[in-house]
């Protein structure tokens, strides 16, 4: 069986990472999938001392601005076979977004039956 290549993400995980966008100040939010499928998110915070007294923690997205960070992170994931979606945050503004993708090959093994 050949798996879609574009599945829908589920409304409801799409509002989870919404959340913690919305709680993520420095740091970077890792979207893991397997088999065109999302099957982990890590949340990774880097404090500054100064944060602890001048971060607002009350961060929001406008409508507008949640709609196009839902957009793009389906359109990230859309054909990630293998691979990663990480978005980093500064000072709680999304500032990019990385698409990492990886290539199996379960026919070219090396002399050990390890891949390359």
């Amino acid at each position: 069986m050949i798996k879609s290549a574009n599945p829908a993400l589920d409304p409801a995980v799409l509002e989870g990472l919404i959340n913690l966008v919305k709680k993520t100040y420095h740091g970077q939010i890792v979207l893991i999938a397997q088999n065109f499928r999302l099957v982990q998110v890590e949340r990774k915070e880097n404090f500054n001392p100064e944060d602890l007294f001048e971060r607002d923690l009350g961060l929001h997205f406008e409508n507008l601005k949640v709609q196009l960070l839902k957009d793009r992170i389906v359109q990230a994931l859309k054909g990630l076979e293998f691979g990663q979606v990480i978005l980093v945050f500064k000072k709680g503004r999304l500032t990019q977004i990385e698409r990492l993708q990886k290539e199996r090959f379960s026919d070219m093994q090396g002399m050990s039956g390890d891949g390359i």
